[in-house]
């Protein structure tokens, strides 16, 4: 494992497939990871979750009830650690990661915040732009 983990800088995206699209990737190499989040639990068809984000605790609690969500977000987190690693060792400055879903308001956020926090925990550098909220 690399020890220089602030030297790469890790840009984190949610965003909905039906409304922008995958982001464009700013660095200009057309590259990064996309996850779909379309397949997990969906808080939009509970009409008294509907109005809130990702980011709000009645969405995190949605969640966190759900093993199949943790499972996806820690296998996220493994790929991109190994991604993350190689990159530094070979002197790279920028990954991109994205989470979509339908509408990029709940599964897409829930899932970018959720994967920053455990990568920050692991020391690494990373920023977050959530393209719909």
């Amino acid at each position: 494992m690399s020890e220089n983990k602030e030297a790469l800088r890790i840009s984190v995206y949610s965003f909905g497939f039906q409304k922008s699209g995958i982001p464009d990737n700013e660095n200009g190499d057309g590259g990064g990871f996309v996850f779909d989040c379309r397949f997990l639990p969906n808080p939009f068809h509970d009409q008294k979750l509907r109005d809130f984000t990702g980011l709000d605790p009645e969405i995190v609690r949605f969640f966190s009830e759900y093993r199949s969500v943790k499972s996806f977000i820690d296998d996220c987190v493994r790929m991109i650690e190994k991604a993350a690693d190689s990159y530094i060792e070979r002197n790279f400055l920028n990954l991109q990661v994205s989470f979509g879903c339908t509408g990029g308001r709940h599964r897409s956020v829930y899932c970018a915040e959720e994967f920053c926090r455990i990568m920050r925990s692991k020391g690494y550098n990373l920023e977050i732009e959530h393209t719909e909220i």
